[in-house]
């Protein structure tokens, strides 16, 4: 998961993850890059981040309404010191996903993250059902028709983090931030060998083309494959079947700083 941390740039320490965000980027395999508010529209326009989180003593909603306001699709999670229901219930009315205390527990606050990028990506709960595949994300677990896929921890992580993002390629860069989480990343050619092994292991299971490449740019999930055959031939059968002509009526089928750049111009 590629997170962008905003802190507040004018205080010590304030480009600092808090302590539960840290500890949950022990906890699970988070990126986290840290950013003043400066620029950090541009910033969000530049790269792909699947969540923002913006920590600050107490709500303060003029970097949340900016963001919303420059048609920034990207969920955002508020962490705060102090707040009052009233301020929790503004942030949320101005577009936060959440808005939690400083001092939650780092296993809820990983959580409360993977389940809104969860949501974000068109998945309602912990399992990701793709036809034939269900991934099981609290067991890190892939079956396919119910029969589990020998997968290693990085392997999983690339078939979780593709079928999250199902509807999008996602470069090998992308793939290393998300995998290794700010650890030392190992060369681009690794994903490119993680994905061959993965397809090969499912090809055992007659899925032929998981994935689809996009030489340049990177991988995408392919949602065809996993299609249950009794499904495909139905589909490929109505559509060989002529349509019938008895009606005229018409049939519609890791962490790291950002320097600030430009000063954000609404603050």
């Amino acid at each position: 998961m590629r997170l962008l941390c905003i802190g507040d740039s004018s205080t010590p320490g304030g480009l600092r993850p808090c302590h539960g965000l840290a500890e949950a980027a022990v906890e699970g395999a988070l990126s986290i890059t840290m950013s003043g508010p400066e620029g950090v529209v541009e910033t969000l326009r530049r790269s792909q981040y699947d969540i923002v989180v913006i920590q600050l003593a107490q709500p303060d909603t003029r970097l949340l309404r900016h963001i919303r306001n420059s048609r920034i699709p990207t969920p955002v999670i508020m962490i705060v010191r102090a707040s009052t229901p009233v301020e929790v219930a503004e942030a949320l009315s101005i577009g936060a996903d959440d808005c939690v205390s400083a001092t939650i527990e780092p296993v809820e606050l990983l959580a409360r993250l993977r389940a809104i990028v969860r949501r974000t990506g068109g998945h309602d709960s912990l399992s990701l059902h793709i036809g034939r595949m269900v991934v099981n994300v609290d067991r890190r677990q892939v079956h396919i028709d119910k029969r589990p896929l020998p997968l290693t921890p990085r392997e999983y992580d690339v078939v979780e983090l593709l079928t999250l993002r199902k509807n999008q390629v996602l470069s090998k860069e992308a793939l290393l931030d998300n995998l290794y989480a700010g650890q030392e990343e190992p060369h681009g050619k690794i994903i490119d060998v993680m994905v061959c092994k993965i397809r090969k292991k499912m090809r055992a299971f007659g899925i032929t083309d998981p994935f689809i490449t996009q030489w340049g740019i990177g991988y995408r999930l392919n949602e065809q494959a996993f299609i249950p055959l009794g499904a495909r031939m139905s589909a490929h059968n109505a559509s060989a079947t002529p349509a019938s002509r008895e009606t005229s009526l018409p049939v519609t089928r890791g962490i790291n700083v950002i320097s600030p750049t430009n000063k954000m111009d609404v603050l």
